[in-house]
Order: C-alpha cells, then sequence, then structure tokens
C-alpha cells in the first residue's frame, strides 16, 4: 500500500486523510503545526502516524500532499525535498495555481521528485480539522494543473482525487486562475464587502429583517482571512481584471438607476437571470 503524507491538518488536509483511509487506498502520514491538531487526526483516525516535522512527515511517501497557505508552500517544499525519496509526486489543494507553479519549479530543479499543483472546487467557510469529513471530495471537481514538459506526476494525481469520489480536470495554471478569478474570488471578495457595506446599520433592527437571501449571498465572506490573503495575493492580476470587470457592471447599473432608466435595470437583471440559467442548467 502507498503511503500519502498529508501536511496541513484542517479541513481539506483532514478530509483526505479520512476519505484515503476509509478506502483503503494509502497508508497517511501527517503533520501539523499544532500538536492539538495532530492529536485529534489520531483520534478521528484522520492518519496512521503523525510527524513531529515536515521533513520526518513525507519519508517513504509517494505522494506528498501541502494543505497550508498558498504562499507557505514553496518554503515547506524547500525545507522537505533532502527527505523525499526518487520519485515522489507533491501536490497540493490550493485555489491559486500560475504564481505557485512558477515558484516552485526552479525549487525542485534537477531533483527526481516533480510538483502537479491541484485544486478540489470544494470546502467551507468553517476551517480546522473538527469540520473534517470523508465524504468531503465525493462528486465534487478537482482542477489538476501541470506546467510545460509535465511528466507522469499528472497522472498519479489525477488518480488519487479519482479514486476519493472527485471527478478530475485538467487545466493549464494560467487557464485556472484565469477562470476561479471570476467563478470563485470575486464572488467572495463581493460577499465581504455586502457584509461590510452594511456595518453601520442597528444591528437588531438589521437581524430581524436578514433573511436567506443576504445568508446565503454573504455566507462565503465567513471564510479564513489568512488563506484569502494568499489567494488574493497570488492572482492578483487576474483578480484585479475580474474586479474591473464587476465595477463596470456596477457603475452601469448605478448609472441607470440615477438616470430613472428603471427599463434598462430590467433588462440587466432580465440578462442576469438569463445567463444564471444557462450556467446552472
Amino acid at each position: 500500500m502507498k503511503t500519502v503524507a498529508v501536511i496541513g491538518l484542517g479541513l481539506m488536509g483532514g478530509s483526505l486523510g479520512l476519505a484515503l483511509r476509509r478506502r483503503g487506498l494509502a497508508r497517511v502520514k501527517g503533520y501539523a503545526r499544532r500538536k492539538a491538531t495532530m492529536d485529534a487526526a489520531l483520534a478521528m483516525g484522520v492518519v496512521d502516524e503523525v510527524a513531529g516535522t515536515p521533513q520526518t512527515a513525507v519519508e517513504g511517501a509517494q505522494i506528498v500532499v501541502v494543505c497550508t497557505p498558498v504562499l507557505a508552500i514553496p518554503e515547506l517544499v524547500h525545507s522537505f525535498l533532502p527527505a523525499l525519496e526518487s520519485g515522489t509526486v507533491i501536490t497540493d489543494v490550493g485555489s491559486t495555481k500560475t504564481e505557485l507553479t512558477n515558484r516552485i519549479a526552479p525549487v525542485l530543479a534537477g531533483r527526481p521528485v516533480e510538483f502537479v499543483g491541484s485544486h478540489p472546487m470544494t470546502g467551507s467557510e468553517k476551517t480546522g480539522i473538527a469540520v473534517a469529513r470523508a465524504d468531503l471530495y465525493e462528486g465534487s471537481v478537482t482542477v489538476v494543473t501541470a506546467g510545460e514538459g509535465a511528466g507522469s506526476g499528472v497522472d498519479v494525481v489525477s488518480r488519487m482525487w479519482r479514486d476519493v469520489g472527485c471527478r478530475v480536470v485538467r487545466l493549464a495554471p494560467e487557464d485556472h486562475d484565469a477562470i476561479v478569478a471570476r467563478t470563485s474570488h470575486l464572488p467572495h471578495l463581493v460577499a465581504s464587502l455586502l457584509v461590510t457595506a452594511t456595518g453601520g446599520m442597528d444591528r437588531d433592527k438589521f437581524l430581524a429583517l436578514c433573511g436567506p437571501g443576504y445568508r446565503d449571498t454573504t455566507r462565503i465572506a465567513a471564510g479564513s482571512p489568512d488563506m484569502w490573503h494568499d489567494i488574493v495575493r497570488s492572482n492578483r492580476a487576474e483578480i484585479l481584471s475580474a474586479l474591473r470587470g464587476f465595477q463596470g457592471e456596477l457603475a452601469g447599473l448605478i448609472a441607470d438607476i440615477e438616470a430613472g432608466d428603471f427599463e434598462a435595470v430590467r433588462e440587466q437583471l432580465e440578462k442576469g437571470r438569463r445567463l444564471r440559467e444557462q450556467i446552472t442548467s
């Protein structure tokens, strides 16, 4: 049975460990910065074994999955690189791929190991190992990316995600980042702004009229600020492009309302409804 090392035992890493072990797919070694997290991982059956350092965690592993904020990954890879066996494949669960791939490439240059980026399109606004679950990945899409000259690691990583229930989509890192900037990163930032835009209202009165539409639209704003800081920083250009596109749409709506052109407002709403139906049908 192969060994998978999971570095970072929060929702994503913990759920992967549970899925691999409960399906009998791998022996799982884990590492987290906090001892309490590693104790919980053992108690929950997330891992077979915990390690005191990332370096000891990756020893003997055929696959290493780094489940930390994106900007921490290159330094982590550099730190445990000497402990990797020849042929080991490294992947991750981060939401951005181009900068990460470009930063890791020189770290691995000349080494008999490979990095293949992964982005499981699933998760929760809740964080931590306590909310990990074995079925998190079932039925979800995982994007697998690799730069030019990718080797057999793409197949290894794709197979792992399929084995835990994912549908795998392969994209170039640049294509991935352009798409998720609009389907994931922009919605999160807009949700956050929707919350802060209501910050000056009387709390009790506001909550009395805070219906499911507002709660559903802003749910994702509860996500980890540390994780989203890294996402914005590592996908800055595409996120700026997405925000400017949104800014243009918003400016047009404001202008129509200011001009009293409510037929144009109706047309904008109809356009949004029609496109939403096309996307979700």
